[in-house]
């Protein structure tokens, strides 16, 4: 998922980054856990348990965070919605397998 991260950074903000700008963790959580102002995937869309695999790169010159996340079920088999965060502020979202 690292690269995914990588190219959707590039195609959603035209930041070009390697796997060593990124920090990352992946983190299981119960579906009312999730912001709704930033995950745009309604309570029965999800299982009760997901996992979110969080993706961070901060930009040297400005200081400002990138977060890009995957939002799976607990085996990463299947995925839910991705997106990315600049400074905490919904900016994409993708549902689903197809990714737009």
């Amino acid at each position: 998922m690292m690269d995914e991260a990588i190219i959707i950074l590039k195609e959603q903000v035209g930041i070009t980054t390697q796997e060593t700008d990124w920090g990352f963790e992946s983190v299981t959580a119960e579906r009312e856990e999730l912001d709704p102002t930033i995950i745009k995937v309604t309570n029965t869309d999800l299982p009760k348990l997901v996992l979110t695999h969080l993706y961070l790169y901060v930009e040297q010159e400005s200081g400002k965070d990138f977060v890009v996340y995957f939002i799976t079920d607990t085996t990463s088999s299947c995925e839910y919605t991705r997106g990315i965060l600049v400074e905490g502020k919904l900016h994409w979202y993708s549902y689903g397998e197809s990714h737009d």
